[in-house]
């Protein structure tokens, strides 16, 4: 089979764009081991992590932040909120909800 000299320079460059795209879900999303073995499980877990990246994409940009500190900021509005919305499930009683570090 013959391929022209371009075709393989443009496939070696999507092959570098995969893998760097698996480096971020790995050290970017710590995507680093599956928890789940059959395909749908995998793939469940592989859309949620895109879509939470994402997120945090949508979160940076529309704060003007880095990466990092959008991934952080995040975690700690989502989990403000969580509780937030505990307490008003609860009625104001927070001991009445099973919350981490409550």
């Amino acid at each position: 089979m013959y391929l022209r000299a371009e075709t393989i320079a443009a496939m070696y460059r999507r092959r570098w764009d995969i893998e760097v795209f698996f480096r971020f879900l790995k050290q970017g999303m710590n995507f680093s081991h599956f928890l789940s073995l059959n395909e749908n499980g995998i793939q469940i877990v592989l859309y949620m992590t895109l879509i939470v990246a994402m997120l945090i994409m949508i979160y940076k940009q529309e704060n003007e932040i880095g990466y990092k500190t959008a991934k952080r900021r995040m975690v700690i509005e989502i989990q403000e909120l969580i509780i937030a919305i505990a307490a008003l499930q609860s009625g104001g009683d927070l001991s009445k909800v099973n919350l981490p570090g409550t």
